[in-house]
């Protein structure tokens, strides 16, 4: 069995030489594509909702009978904790994708009686724990990882909203 590992070591060395040095241009595409396959590990993750969560950002504040015209661009982006960094990319992959805002529109200033109008712009979060079971293919043992998450919002990621006040 020893004498098996240690042949086995050589060959995965003297691949890993070969695809390094003596064709570096097809070791870098190897590499995202060995990475990808699992060809170790396979990984299920499960993930709980829990609550939602909001950051809101006032995007102006415009004064009684004027007009602004705003340029707005605001990400909605995936966070994790207490997520290695090996399993990073295996959780982000079961989450909601980023959500982006953009736009380019008039924001005009309230009727009279009031001072001034803040238009506001909320990003809303689903937060929750997940678990990843990493099993690994060839001897079959588990590792269990856990964390918090906190992804857009499949339902209204965004909301624009404003208020006039005196």
């Amino acid at each position: 069995m020893k004498k098996i590992s240690l042949i086995l070591l050589i060959v995965c060395i003297s691949i890993t030489f070969l695809l390094n040095f003596a064709m570096p241009e097809f070791a870098g595409k190897m590499k995202h594509n060995i990475s990808s396959m699992n060809i170790l590990y396979s990984y299920n993750v499960t993930k709980s909702f829990s609550e939602q969560t909001n950051d809101t950002i006032e995007l102006a504040s415009v004064p009684s009978g004027k007009t602004e015209t705003r340029d707005s661009d605001f990400r909605s982006d995936v966070k994790l904790e207490g997520t290695p960094l090996n399993i990073k990319r295996v959780v982000k992959e079961s989450l909601n994708k980023p959500q982006v805002y953009k736009t380019k529109e008039k924001l005009t200033g309230p009727e009279k009686g009031f001072s001034y109008r803040k238009y506001y712009l909320t990003k809303n979060y689903d937060k929750g724990r997940y678990i990843v079971i990493r099993t690994n293919k060839i001897t079959g043992k588990e590792k269990v990882y856990a964390g918090t998450y906190h992804e857009p919002s499949t339902q209204e990621p965004f909301i624009k909203w404003s208020r006039d006040e005196k």
